[in-house]
């Protein structure tokens, strides 16, 4: 099985049956499914912050672009946090609040789509200044679950 259909297959049950228990093998591809969801995330917001601050061109394609796959892999976020793997030793930077707060956390997930999304649509008017305005919002909504969710480095 391809490591995506392993990843989609992990998910959908993941979202089918939220409440399973986990032996240590789920918890652990559960584990890795969010950490490679939010490497994604991070891989496609990194060249965001730079142009944000001036540190390479803006490039409005790249910028639309990459702001769709955030927007998209953000909405994969709370299903790939629903496995509860609080009781199994995984290696995580996500806080067990999560679980906790987890409607806390289905919203902070959800506005780091909607900026994504406002973001994709900002980059296509080509307006630099307002492009780097939502790049702004995007990662401020990110860091707010950071902020909360995620052990500090």
């Amino acid at each position: 099985m391809s490591h995506r259909k392993l990843v989609v297959a992990l998910l959908a049950a993941l979202v089918v049956t939220p409440a399973m228990a986990l032996d240590a093998e789920q918890a652990q591809k559960a584990t890795e499914t969010r950490q490679s969801v939010l490497t994604v995330v991070g891989w496609s917001i990194g060249p965001l912050g730079a142009m944000a601050r001036g540190l390479v061109p803006y490039d409005a394609d790249l910028v639309a672009r990459n702001a769709q796959r955030i927007a998209w892999m953000s909405s994969m976020i709370p299903d790939a946090f629903r496995a509860d793997t609080r009781e199994h030793a995984v290696e995580t930077e996500a806080l067990p609040v999560i679980w906790e707060n987890y409607a806390r956390f289905e919203e902070l997930a959800a506005n780091a789509q909607a900026s994504a999304e406002r973001l994709a649509e900002v980059a296509a008017s080509g307006d630099e200044a307002a492009g780097k305005q939502a790049i702004g919002a995007l990662i401020d909504d990110c860091r707010a679950c950071h902020n909360d969710f995620r052990l500090k480095d």
